[in-house]
């Protein structure tokens, strides 16, 4: 229980106090009908950073006033007829998650709010159907706007004053510890340490770490601390981490290669410049940019000269320098960017003339048919929740349809949201103890502010500290939220205990009904999931053989490892759950790794189209024999790799007769790793 309350997580819970009382004040002094909208919107905008409490604060403000608009302009001329305004209802919700989840950052959240924020406003108002109106629905819809703009406002305001906690350093932190696992996995690699499971561990942890710090720099234009102004230069690194992976993996599967054969060993000529290379990236920085240049003569030193006729051992060679060369190019501008990170937070203006011109277009991946699922789902809690509470006859039952419609969007993006949702329940009988003590007694004993200040802090500043601690906030968080969105019925002045009990069993219908809309349409399995994400890289990779434009690497990296760091828990759950065999299942990380592997190769064959077409040799037919492979992939079919090796056999021996030297190399180097990664799996 020590650890429960840290020096961080006090001094969130205190700022996120004040901001809430804060909130409260102005919103009372305003005279707005419902003040403790405020106090929830203080709590929910309130982040441990400062630059993710103001870009959630934006969203928030973003899409309550987009779902005001809506629900202003929308709901007026079809309130008379419940079908239209259920089936209105459930469109809009439906169609905003289903966007929410095709964009995996933090904007998400404002296209959530605008989803939720029509029933929000309307069911409440359309319950008092005797002054119901559209004048009375638009200050409705205004008074939400203005408690959100106001919870928000207070909530940037003291989070950025007051002891800001700016997320600049854990990023920092993040490349660091990026660049030491970098350094640890050429160590392993290069003093042979290897092992199938040890190497997917390695890059798993790599993987997340890169998807994890992309998610978390988001946040970084928004922040209080001056890498704000460097976001760019983060994101820089960040690309190059994820170009490194891949290019890791392919240089431990070359060292392994030339071992596994006593005539497959490398002389002691690349002895020498694998040691040279290891040495070099260990210092990092450290050493002078010289070193770099050596190293690149040193490998190419160390490569094959080449001839027309290779043998499979030189071809390797070829692509194994390559490898290297590109392990080399990539370390060099992590340690380039880090500096110049440094240099500029040190108050020198970073040399903006070497900034990227073009700025990479970066996807992570989404799964459009989970996401339509998931919206079909939540259309179906809503418009079946709305209908029953509108034959009902049941006033006070506006909860249950309110709260249908959040929970499916709170908790669509999980595989199984089944499980939370019930215990949500639990929750929701925990919060009727504490909220029903606040609106039955202590709040009505309040005749000052200060009294309800009194009032909230015990409760609200243990349970804010234990929402900050990743240990406790799976539980603490719902406990507190739903208490205090329990107190939104104190505004109305409607805090008696028959209207209390009827919101609480409406609010546990409303869930209630979004487990059993998402157990018909929403539950997926492991394997399910699994085999999903798998699809949808293979995809890509038959979209990039049929591609007419020319590709970029870093972003198919990026792409790609974002997929990895999605797909190697879900294997590894499935691996214990014994369901498939790792090593000879056809979703193995070891084999989407290869077909990453494959389709970045693809990707620079397509870089030098161009220059091979001006030398007779012809790349198509070999790219829409690939694009065909993956889709078989995709079938689970057997794709016969003869006809395969022998066209890159073919092709290997016309590039290597190439007159120019570095097109010769570039060409042998990556036909050559595309045949040993769909070769030797």
């Amino acid at each position: 229980m020590q650890n429960w309350f840290t020096r961080e997580s006090v001094v969130f819970s205190l700022k996120s106090f004040i901001a809430a009382m804060l909130a409260l004040y102005l919103a009372l002094k305003l005279g707005l009908p419902r003040p403790f909208w405020s106090i929830v919107t203080a709590y929910v905008v309130s982040q441990p950073f400062a630059g993710a409490t103001r870009s959630k604060a934006l969203y928030r403000i973003a899409g309550t006033v987009t779902g005001a608009i809506m629900t202003a302009c929308f709901i007026p001329p079809i309130v008379g007829d419940p079908f239209l305004v259920a089936l209105f209802f459930s469109v809009w919700l439906g169609g905003c998650l289903y966007f929410s989840m095709l964009d995996r950052t933090p904007r998400a959240y404002a296209v959530i709010l605008a989803g939720y924020s029509v029933p929000i406003i309307a069911l409440p108002t359309m319950a008092e159907i005797a002054n119901f109106g559209a004048a009375t629905l638009f200050d409705a819809a205004l008074a939400r706007a203005e408690e959100i703009i106001v919870g928000s406002a207070c909530c940037c305001l003291v989070h950025s004053v007051f002891l800001p906690r700016g997320i600049d350093q854990t990023i920092l932190d993040r490349l660091d510890n990026a660049m030491v696992r970098v350094k640890q996995l050429v160590a392993g690699i290069l003093s042979g340490e290897r092992g199938e499971r040890a190497k997917m561990d390695r890059l798993q942890s790599l993987s997340q770490t890169i998807t994890e710090m992309r998610l978390l720099s988001s946040h970084l234009p928004f922040d209080t601390s001056n890498l704000s102004w460097l976001t760019w230069l983060v994101q820089e690194m960040q690309n190059r981490f994820s170009a490194l992976v891949p290019i890791l993996a392919t240089v431990e599967d070359r060292l392994i290669w030339f071992q596994s054969s006593p005539e497959r060993n490398l002389s002691p000529g690349w002895g020498r410049t694998l040691s040279f290379l290891e040495s070099w990236i260990q210092a990092g920085s450290k050493k002078h940019p010289s070193a770099a240049i050596r190293l690149r003569h040193e490998i190419d030193r160390a490569a094959p000269h080449e001839g027309a006729v290779l043998s499979e051992q030189e071809k390797m060679q070829f692509n194994f320098a390559m490898e290297l060369h590109h392990l080399v190019n990539e370390c060099e501008r992590c340690f380039a960017l880090r500096n110049r990170i440094e240099e500029a937070r040190k108050g020198n203006v970073p040399d903006m003339k070497h900034r990227p011109i073009k700025k990479t277009a970066v996807s992570l991946f989404t799964d459009k048919r989970i996401a339509l699922i998931s919206a079909i789902a939540a259309a179906m809690a809503q418009a079946l929740s709305c209908l029953m509470w509108f034959y009902s006859g049941w006033p006070t039952g506006v909860c249950a349809p309110v709260m249908a419609g959040i929970y499916c969007m709170f908790f669509a993006t999980m595989d199984n949201p089944i499980p939370v949702l019930k215990m949500q329940c639990l929750y929701i009988g925990l919060s009727t103890v504490t909220g029903g003590m606040y609106l039955l007694w202590l709040l009505p004993s309040s005749h000052s502010f200060e009294m309800m200040m009194m009032f909230f802090a015990p409760f609200l500043l243990v349970l804010s500290a234990l929402t900050a601690n990743p240990a406790t906030s799976v539980r603490a968080t719902p406990f507190m939220m739903l208490t205090i969105c329990s107190m939104t019925m104190f505004d109305m002045g409607t805090s008696d205990m028959m209207t209390f009990m009827n919101t609480e069993i409406s609010q546990t219908l409303g869930v209630g009904l979004s487990v059993v809309s998402m157990y018909l349409f929403r539950t997926l399995n492991l394997s399910t999931v699994s085999r999903s994400l798998a699809n949808m890289m293979w995809k890509d990779l038959v979209a990039l053989g049929r591609t007419t434009k020319t590709p970029s690497v870093i972003a198919i990296s990026i792409k790609m490892i974002d997929g990895i760091s999605l797909l190697t828990p879900r294997l590894a759950q499935l691996e214990k759950q014994k369901a498939v065999q790792q090593a000879d299942n056809p979703l193995s990380v070891r084999h989407i790794l290869a077909d990453l592997c494959v389709g970045l190769n693809m990707a620079r064959l397509l870089r030098l189209e161009k220059r091979l077409l001006r030398c007779q040799v012809p790349i198509r037919s070999l790219l829409a024999v690939l694009s065909d492979y993956f889709v078989l992939r995709q079938k689970d079919g057997e794709a016969s790799l003869t006809a395969l090796k022998d066209q890159l056999d073919s092709l290997i021996n016309e590039t290597a007769a190439l007159p120019e030297e570095g097109l010769k190399r570039q060409a042998v180097a990556i036909l050559s790793g595309i045949r040993h990664d769909l070769l030797y799996r």
